[in-house]
């Protein structure tokens, strides 16, 4: 059976992302074998409170991805990790299907400030984007001091246009209208030029992994 990899955004875990949105048996219906992994930082297991701890979550994603992968889906900060991984080594994790990004992918995360500030208890008046991503959060049991330690991690942003022009694997960039975080714009069609990207009505960023939508166009550019 083809195995796919799962990679889940900022604050989420394979769990609540993908496993509570029906991916699991979606992918199985498909012919796939899931894989679920959880970025560094993430899930009820815990981690490090040091943000130097995170300073390559890429490699840690790396060690816990089997070889010989059909492909990988990721969403949000997923999606930054397998393009970082595409980049160091090209076509190693098969044909990526990306979730939730943009030309936020070259820059640091934009509610870092206000999200590490939030999950200290340091403000509790909260922008609707910085709401939604802590409620997000919430669902995948995380230590909030892990998830804003994740988001100090030094060497943020990794990627580059030069060095994303390396990647050769087939790539899906998949994307709502309504999402107020990540917007396919200029650099990231320019830097991905064989990318097919596909834009729908509809969700906002982290509703995007809920949609039939996404799930049904990633299980037929898998299977293509």
């Amino acid at each position: 059976m083809k195995r796919v990899a799962l990679v889940h955004g900022w604050g989420g875990s394979y769990a609540a992302t993908w496993q509570a949105d029906g991916w699991d048996d979606a992918l199985r219906d498909a012919g796939f074998e899931p894989v679920g992994v959880d970025i560094a930082g993430h899930g009820p297991q815990g981690g490090p409170h040091d943000p130097q701890a995170y300073a390559d979550l890429a490699s840690d994603l790396a060690a816990k991805l089997p070889a010989g992968l059909h492909g990988a889906i990721g969403f949000s900060l997923g999606t930054k990790l397998l393009l970082e991984l595409e980049a160091r080594n090209p076509g190693a994790n098969g044909r990526l299907v990306l979730g939730g990004i943009g030309d936020n992918l070259f820059a640091p995360e934009a509610a870092g400030p206000a999200l590490v500030a939030a999950l200290r208890g340091e403000a509790t008046d909260h922008a609707p984007q910085v709401a939604a991503l802590l409620a997000y959060a919430a669902k995948s049991g995380s230590d909030p001091a892990c998830l804003a330690a994740v988001l100090e991690r030094p060497a943020n942003p990794v990627l580059t246009a030069e060095r994303l022009a390396a990647a050769t694997a087939s790539i899906l960039i998949f994307n709502s209208r309504a999402d107020a975080v990540a917007q396919p714009d200029a650099r990231l069609v320019s830097a991905l030029t064989g990318a097919t990207h596909q834009l729908i009505d509809g969700p906002g960023h982290v509703g995007l992994t809920a949609d039939d939508r996404f799930r049904d166009a990633a299980i037929a550019f898998l299977t293509d």
